[in-house]
């Protein structure tokens, strides 16, 4: 969406299905903005763009971040912040990257939670003595949560209740994973898909590792890093030994920077 009247609209679109169908008109825009409806729909037809304290007020309108509603670069997902220059310096810092929207955005507890979006704390795992099955998790109060949007749990068939947030150890996966980065994983995904990115139980140890099967039950467990060999596990072994917690739907932190 390069022209500001494409990004304005698919806003007011997705804010009009927020509130169950109610139109947003150019006055509420005018209003919402504390600005003339002549300048509104010069925003809808290119005429003129739209700046700092306006855009500000229009993205809270709207729920979006008012960079990308301004500039276009970024994702759409509003950040919870009242200082504009510092979110447009972050936006714009981003560069090119920022075109992919994430699913995590900033908040601060004191503005409270957004509407559209949920909370998921980060979890310390703990396993059951032995070769027991059972696994429970703990939250870790004094870590960092991250807000996702409900919509990108939706889209990606995620369920708030059964995602868990793990810490990443090691460099086993970088350029991918860097240890201290953080993975979303759906618990509801435990069949192995050749390929993909699982956290598992190997004995009493939390990993993460891409996951192949071959024809008779044999796990690959696969690296990144080149510095790690695959590690082949016999059906036996991995029946006894191996545990399935989930598939890694999402990562995040600041490991490799």
């Amino acid at each position: 969406m390069n022209l500001l009247s494409e990004r304005l609209r698919w806003a007011i679109a997705e804010e009009e299905k927020r509130r169950g169908g109610k139109p947003i008109r150019k006055a509420d825009l005018a209003r919402a903005a504390k600005t003339s409806q002549t300048s509104a729909g010069f925003w809808l037809s290119d005429v003129n763009g739209i700046k700092g304290e306006k855009a500000r007020l229009l993205g809270e309108f709207l729920h979006v971040n008012p960079v990308w509603l301004e500039t276009g670069v970024g994702s759409p997902v509003p950040i919870v912040t009242t200082n504009y220059d510092d979110l447009l310096n972050r936006t714009m810092q981003a560069g090119d990257d920022a075109d992919r929207p994430p699913s995590v955005i900033a908040y601060d507890p004191e503005d409270g939670l957004p509407d559209g979006v949920v909370l998921v704390p980060e979890s310390r795992i703990e396993f059951s003595a032995g070769n027991g099955k059972e696994v429970t998790y703990e939250v870790i109060e004094d870590a960092e949560p991250a807000i996702y949007r409900r919509s990108w749990l939706r889209k990606h068939g995620l369920k708030p209740e059964r995602v868990r947030r793990f810490q990443v150890s090691g460099d086993s996966q970088e350029p991918t994973l860097f240890h201290g980065d953080t993975v979303l994983v759906n618990l509801d995904e435990t069949n192995i898909v050749d390929g993909k990115l699982y956290a598992i139980r190997y004995d009493n140890d939390l990993r993460i590792k891409f996951i192949f099967r071959k024809l008779d039950g044999t796990l690959i467990l696969r690296s990144k890093n080149a510095a790690y060999p695959d590690e082949e596990v016999p059906p036996q072994l991995a029946n006894e030994h191996i545990s399935i917690i989930g598939r890694v739907r999402d990562k995040s932190g600041k490991g490799g920077l």
